[in-house]
């Protein structure tokens, strides 16, 4: 009786919330005319039962930009706790993702969308109808570093090594740092879905799901500034967990340049972890 009280309050607060009003929509095309890549960076969690909307959503974006746009899905917070919510078989948060569930807040609902880690009408985390217009709108802008992604995998030993190679477009001075993430697909677990019926979904697949990240949360600083054709190169291994699927799995890379309380992505990346 508890836990239930606890899952209607979850799902009224839920319902306040101006994400979860929002609904699935059809996406005008829009053809980019440059190579910036965006990084969408969502909240979400498997007791959010307005949170496979986000899902959907990414996928027609997906379809709008598909050489230009990186989603990564953070679970993190309240609505990804199975203390409050046991759904299914895994605990799809991180550590990084907890720390990044505050840094890029305060969260102001689920789900929640945060583009280029820039700021839209004083909101770092948007709701997904807003999503569109924000990748549009910097997807126009060049790109102040350009980023390359080489990796190695041994699936005997499961190990891989990552190099991130890159060059300046512009003079940037900030404090540059690189973020590199790993990121899996396919995940079959429960979710709640109340586009469904039931709407505890047990075979629901997760797409784009942060896994665990090479970098500090935050991001590695590997420079104060960049000039026109300066070039910088970073080296990472791991070896991957065994309840990870490395043919479901891509490479995520991104600069951000932080100045104060500010830290917008300049650059991101991403390869697919396998041939």
């Amino acid at each position: 009786m508890k836990m239930k009280k606890i899952y209607f309050l979850a799902l009224l607060s839920c319902l306040t919330i101006i994400s979860c009003t929002e609904k699935e929509r059809v996406i005008i095309p829009f053809v980019p005319s440059g190579n910036r890549v965006i990084l969408l960076e969502e909240i979400t969690g498997k007791g959010c039962t307005n949170c496979p909307n986000g899902s959907r959503e990414i996928e027609n974006l997906l379809t709008q930009f598909p050489d230009n746009l990186i989603p990564v899905s953070i679970h993190a917070g309240f609505f990804a706790n199975p203390t409050f919510f046991p759904l299914g078989n895994y605990d799809l948060r991180t550590e990084e993702g907890e720390f990044l569930y505050g840094y890029l807040g305060p969260n102001e609902g689920y789900p929640a969308g945060i583009v280029n880690r820039t700021p839209r009408n004083g909101h770092m985390q948007i709701g997904l109808q807003q999503w569109a217009s924000a990748i549009t709108n910097d997807i126009q802008i060049p790109p102040a570093i350009e980023i390359s992604i080489t990796r190695e995998y041994d699936a005997g030993t499961r190990q891989l090594t990552v190099t991130i190679d890159g060059i300046g477009k512009e003079d940037v001075t900030a404090d540059l740092r690189l973020s590199v993430m790993l990121t899996e697909s396919g995940i079959v677990d429960a979710q709640d879905d109340k586009e469904a019926t039931p709407n505890i979904v047990l075979d629901y697949v997760h797409n784009h799901v942060l896994r665990d990240m090479l970098t500090a949360a935050a991001g590695e600083s590997f420079a104060t500034s960049i000039s026109v054709g300066e070039t910088y190169s970073k080296d990472y291994s791991i070896t991957l967990s065994d309840q990870w699927v490395p043919e479901n799995m891509d490479i995520v890379a991104f600069i951000t340049a932080v100045n104060g309380n500010n830290f917008p992505v300049l650059q991101a990346a991403h390869v697919h972890l396998t041939e």
